[in-house]
């Protein structure tokens, strides 16, 4: 079975990100910095209602605009408009201020609907835009199991609709020569992205560039309707065409995450074992996706039962956002494990109460040795206090919990590995970068392979053109690409070996790549620096194909365990939270480069405190329209709001690569809501935790 060298000298240590320097120094191109000579820019039109149906449209007057060379119609009359921000039709110009005369001179007439604004609205008896979601029980002694328990608690908890925020919107530029597409794509699957292009516009194949990418969480994984839209513009137009959406476009139009809400009823026996669980859960995911999360959620009850309704309203639809449906879990579940432990016994330690109630797989001791460092980094045997015993004077000082899980297996990838006569290495994946380093990880396992340095390797990633390679989702990206390009290496050293072991008087087998050198495993001096050993290829290349099936088994899994802490201080007089620490503990499997793993997890943290205190879409009830589809009102955390974050991975090289990418962000939240219910004595049930939801909370207990 494959495996990794057991002994490593590049993977798991600080690798610099190769392509640091470009993104620093302004040399790193992003699809909206790709500028096609001829290129003509395109707008969207969208919906100025929040439900409506299109009466009659006039493209005319705009197509008759000089300056604009195509327009496109998305909706016809007839159709029903679900949102405000839903896509009507297009127009493609020679400027961008051309084409956003060209939006206003289209004629539309429109016939306004009832619309619903709110989960609240949606759930009123008789709308049809609440509909059951799922239901779930398991166990026969729910009821019993209340009666005969030792503590019971009932809470009521929650989380509002938050966007992606991609520091680089949605979007492509599209180039049509004769029937070859190629696009220039902000994408997390350039493989997946042209496929749907050419699916679309019925060619053998679409080719889609990314080589930098800012960000996508889960949003960006085909051309979308924008991305289509450019396409046809390009064709129609006999130009290349660049749609990128604006900042109010990607609030409203390029997907969310859904809202959670949760009434919960559970239970603990007398030794503080969970043993009943009785939840009604809603949440929106839109005007047509649903809302699920996990619940239970990392805590096993065998007497169970859940009743979701998802509420549909007219909104834009949720995409899959970093874990998705994990952070609402951990949120609900671990405000109540909290609350539980509190009804049970106010001065029983969260943390013991947690250690009791962990389930009884491969994680429970993984998790057991995560809650045991992260209260030691946190310093919570020094500082923790039961909830609400804190110190005179308005500042409140609490420390929190919460635990998370993810799955980060291996994803699909393929990848080639080329070794020239002259000693060059050749690298290709055809997966992406959102950022997370991939570009880095690449060379770095080739170069770990080969026995060389990173510097020494051509890697080359972001075109469909190269092997392909599934979406980066999931976390699965790095455990696929690493595994692929582990294998394609080992196959092409093989044939090198095999060229090389004549001339050393060995057998292949005898041979290992090491230092920058071929030789006799016991015998460096026996052998060839590694451009000599490749010398032996002369003008006939070694390449050498691998999918990451080959290696699955032995050098990549799944599942993962994280726990978090939180160390806040409130103010009980204005409502504000301030963070001191949090304490990120992340089960991560082998680490293929510990500085873009601390990275992920750091990125992943910072994720969580935006959800925790700051993110939330609001819309406006009357009308239905977003109210802060922009970064002035819509919130985020500054360089000044970051607390210290302490970044501790548990690396277990024989578990194999696991994706790090979302675990981190799951947990975040619930840790700090738990440390503001521990400092100020009540529960704020609802993130963000605003300074007015955190004095409402504070009144309710008055």
């Amino acid at each position: 079975m494959p495996n990794w060298p057991s002994e490593r000298q590049l993977m798991g240590t600080k690798v610099p990100r190769v392509d640091g320097f470009k993104k620093v120094s302004g040399g790193a191109k992003y699809s909206y910095d790709i500028n096609l000579p001829g290129l003509l820019y395109a707008m969207i039109l969208r919906s100025p209602y929040a439900h409506c149906k299109i009466v009659s449209i006039d493209l005319g007057p705009a197509e008759s605009m000089p300056g604009v060379k195509a327009v496109h119609l998305i909706k016809k009359p007839g159709d029903e408009l679900h949102y405000a921000g839903d896509e009507i039709a297009a127009v493609a110009a020679m400027t961008e201020e051309v084409a956003e005369d060209a939006l206003r001179a289209i004629k539309v007439k429109y016939q306004v609907l009832p619309h619903v604004s709110s989960e609240d609205q949606a759930l009123k008896a008789g709308a049809p835009a609440a509909r059951a979601g799922s239901a779930d029980e398991r166990g026969e002694k729910i009821e019993d199991a209340i009666k005969e328990a030792a503590a019971v608690h009932e809470g009521t908890y929650g989380c509002e609709v938050i966007t992606h925020v991609c520091l680089e919107t949605h979007g492509l530029v599209a180039r049509w020569e004769g029937e070859e597409l190629t696009a220039w794509a902000s994408t997390q699957a350039v493989h997946g992205t042209g496929t749907a292009l050419a699916q679309h516009f019925k060619i053998p194949k679409a080719t889609c560039i990314t080589n930098f990418m800012g960000g996508g969480f889960g949003s960006k994984f085909g051309p979308d309707i924008q991305g289509i839209v450019a396409a046809e513009l390009a064709k129609k137009a006999g130009a290349p065409v660049k749609l990128l959406l604006n900042r109010a476009e990607e609030h409203n139009a390029a997907g969310n995450r859904p809202s959670a809400f949760a009434k919960v009823k559970a239970a603990v026996d007398k030794t503080g074992k969970l043993i009943a669980f009785d939840a009604e859960t809603w949440g929106t995911g839109g005007h047509s996706r649903g809302a699920g999360f996990p619940l239970p959620y990392v805590y096993p009850v065998d007497n169970r039962r859940r009743k979701h309704t998802d509420c549909f309203i007219n909104a834009g639809d949720n995409r899959a956002m970093r874990a998705p449906g994990h952070p609402q879990g951990s949120l609900v579940m671990d405000s109540l494990m909290d609350d539980l432990c509190h009804k049970f016994d106010p001065k029983l330690d969260p943390v013991e109460f947690r250690l009791r109630n962990l389930p009884s797989t491969v994680l429970r001791d993984i998790y057991t040795k995560e809650l045991l460092l992260g209260a030691a980094r946190i310093g919570w045997k020094e500082n923790w206090h039961p909830r609400g015993d804190n110190a005179p004077g308005p500042w409140k000082r609490g420390l929190g919990v919460a635990l998370g899980t993810w799955g980060g297996g291996p994803g699909d990838a393929q990848a080639t590995c080329t070794l020239h006569g002259d000693g060059r290495v050749e690298v290709k994946c055809g997966t992406q970068d959102l950022g997370t380093g991939t570009t880095t990880v690449v060379p770095l396992v080739a170069a770990e392979i080969l026995g060389l340095q990173i510097g020494d390797i051509a890697g080359s990633i972001g075109s469909s053109a190269f092997p392909p390679a599934g979406g980066s989702g999931g976390s699965t990206s790095c455990g696929g690409v690493s595994v692929a390009v582990a294998m394609a290496c080992t196959k092409a050293l093989a044939e090198l070996f095999a060229k090389v072991a004549p001339k050393l008087e060995c057998k292949p087998e005898d041979l290992q790549a090491e230092y920058g050198r071929v030789f006799v495993t016991g015998n460096l001096e026996r052998g060839f620096t590694w451009k000599q050993a490749c010398a032996v290829l002369g003008q006939q290349p070694i390449t050498a194909s691998a999918d990451k099936k080959e290696g699955e088994k032995g050098m990549a899994t799944s599942t993962v365990g994280g726990a978090q802490f939180a160390d806040v201080s409130v103010d009980v007089e204005t409502g504000r939270v301030r963070l001191n620490k949090i304490v990120a503990v992340a089960d991560c499997g082998l680490v293929v480069n510990r500085l873009t793993c601390e990275s992920q997890v750091l990125g992943g943290v910072i994720m969580g405190i935006n959800y925790g205190l700051y993110e939330q879409r609001r819309l406006d009830p009357p009308t239905g329209l977003p109210v802060n589809p922009d970064m002035e009102f819509y919130l985020l955390a500054g360089a000044g709001d970051i607390p210290e974050i302490d970044v501790v991975l548990l690396d277990y090289p024989e578990r194999g690569v696991i994706g790090i990418g979302e675990p981190p962000t799951i947990p975040t939240a619930a840790a700090i809501s738990n440390a503001v219910a521990n400092a100020i004595g009540v529960r704020v049930p609802v993130i963000p935790l605003t300074p007015r939801r955190v004095l409402e909370a504070l009144e309710g207990k008055a």
